[in-house]
């Protein structure tokens, strides 16, 4: 969708992603798409061509998602640890409330739209099916929300924050199971930012326990952050607080060789005083955020070249397959006309054998020989009567079909005609191939990719390439 008048200019990022993002869902509401999401659902399907395609190339059309146009980052952590505070911070604008209490109590995602407006959660689960899955559990669409806001700070335009509501002990109880709402979400996030406060609340035991099992199996999106380090006294203070949450990590992950706790603050509610003598890696977290986004563009412009190639090879396979199944049915039909023909043949000498060793009857007349000579009257009146000389002559086929009272060739004929039978339903059995439609569909489908997909991916990573080396020529 191109940009309205009045719309901020795209980044060359963001354009990659939205254009690639339009390559494999074009969302023009049609069945028939032109879109590789389209041609996966297409080439995918369970027709006679489907277990002849390799595995691994059908995996991957089954698999086959649109990319989503921007990174996912997942705040968690315990209760007023910040994670609210940072996202009003980093988009420029009150989106989240601020306080001690607990203000943030459902699932809120923050992501740029064309105007400022809230989603309630049946809409946002109809918008991302991605999160279809959180409507499985109870009480979330009641509690789950999409913030749309106009702001074009930092890298906002190509990221979607997720604000989860803080974890504690006690007697709180939240209104869904939030730990697996959590879990759920960390399967769609590129990264997952932990929050931690330092006043006592980070090492609490349910905060402790989900960071745990996400560490199980995201460890590699993880990143951890110490917040409101500026509040967390003197040195000796930070120093003990930092050390009791760095063992308390070690202590639950099984890799810690590159565990790292960063420490944080926003520089706009610190004085002067903190913000210079103070470590503050708030700019290597948006630093971290670029560095995702400039590998997500990549990532796409990679799966895109390989889903291409993919489809491109399914089609290949297909009508490859297709011809080889025309020429059987070719010659299946050949096969068809002449064992049907001899099996008629055989079934008629089979008639004729019967009628001629139980029926004494020669229906085609070769074994009826008359003893009578023949005569011929002269115009005198007088008769003259053929002389033959020695036996009459015997046919051949006669005496093969009588031969041994007609046992050996009564054998002889069942034994060809189950033999003809058996070729018969070998030789005759047509097999499925692709109609004229679909071949035309997959000769288009083959034409898109090669000629409009591959092109448009080529003048992506042009752009790519351009926008980091600042070189026309490039």
């Amino acid at each position: 969708m191109p940009p309205k008048k009045g719309d901020p200019e795209q980044t060359v990022s963001e354009k990659i992603l939205v254009e690639a993002s339009r390559v494999y869902d074009a969302r023009d509401g049609e069945e028939d798409s032109k879109d590789l999401k389209t041609y996966a659902a297409f080439l995918s399907r369970q027709d006679a061509f489907y277990k002849h395609i390799p595995k691994t190339l059908m995996d991957r059309a089954i698999n086959l998602r649109p990319p989503r146009d921007r990174i996912t980052c997942l705040l968690i952590g315990n209760h007023s640890a910040g994670k609210s505070s940072f996202t009003n911070w980093y988009v420029g604008e009150q989106i989240q409330n601020e306080s001690v209490a607990i203000e943030t109590a459902g699932i809120t995602i923050i992501r740029r739209g064309r105007s400022r407006t809230t989603w309630k959660g049946p809409q946002t689960i109809s918008a991302f099916p991605h999160l279809e899955n959180l409507a499985k559990i109870d009480g979330v669409v009641d509690f789950l929300a999409t913030e749309f806001s106009t702001s074009v700070e930092k890298n906002f335009p190509l990221v979607e924050f997720i604000d989860t509501p803080g974890l504690t002990d006690g007697t709180l109880k939240y209104p869904f199971d939030v730990d697996q709402v959590i879990y759920e979400l960390a399967e769609h996030a590129t990264m997952i930012m932990v929050f931690l406060d330092p006043i006592g609340k980070a090492l609490v035991s349910r905060c402790m326990n989900v960071v745990e099992r996400l560490a199980f199996k995201h460890a590699a999106k993880m990143s951890y952050y110490l917040t409101k380090f500026d509040t967390a006294g003197d040195e000796v203070d930070r120093t003990n607080v930092v050390s009791q949450i760095v063992q308390e990590l070690q202590g639950r992950m099984r890799a810690t060789h590159a565990l790292k706790l960063h420490t944080m603050f926003l520089p706009e509610r610190a004085t002067e005083e903190v913000r210079r003598g103070l470590p503050n890696k708030i700019d290597e977290l948006c630093q971290n955020i670029q560095r995702e986004i400039d590998s997500r563009v990549q990532d796409v412009l990679d799966n895109l070249s390989k889903d291409c190639e993919a489809l491109s090879a399914i089609v290949d396979e297909k009508v490859e397959r297709n011809k080889k199944c025309v020429n059987h049915n070719r010659f299946a039909s050949v096969w068809y006309t002449v064992l049907s023909c001899g099996f008629m043949l055989l079934l008629s000498v089979l008639a004729y054998w019967a009628l001629l060793n139980f029926g004494e009857t020669d229906v085609g007349g070769f074994c009826t020989h008359s003893d009578e000579p023949a005569s011929v009257q002269l115009p005198s009146g007088e008769v003259i009567k053929e002389v033959s000389e020695g036996k009459a002559k015997v046919s051949l086929y006669c005496s093969l079909l009588r031969l041994g009272g007609g046992i050996p060739a009564g054998i002889l004929l069942v034994a060809l005609m189950v033999g003809t039978a058996v070729l018969w339903f070998k030789k005759t059995k047509q097999v499925e191939q692709l109609s004229g439609e679909e071949k035309k569909k997959l000769e288009a489908i083959q034409t898109h990719i090669n000629g409009t997909i591959i092109k448009q991916h080529k003048q992506l990573k042009k752009k790519l390439t351009e926008d980091v080396l600042e070189d026309k020529l490039a």
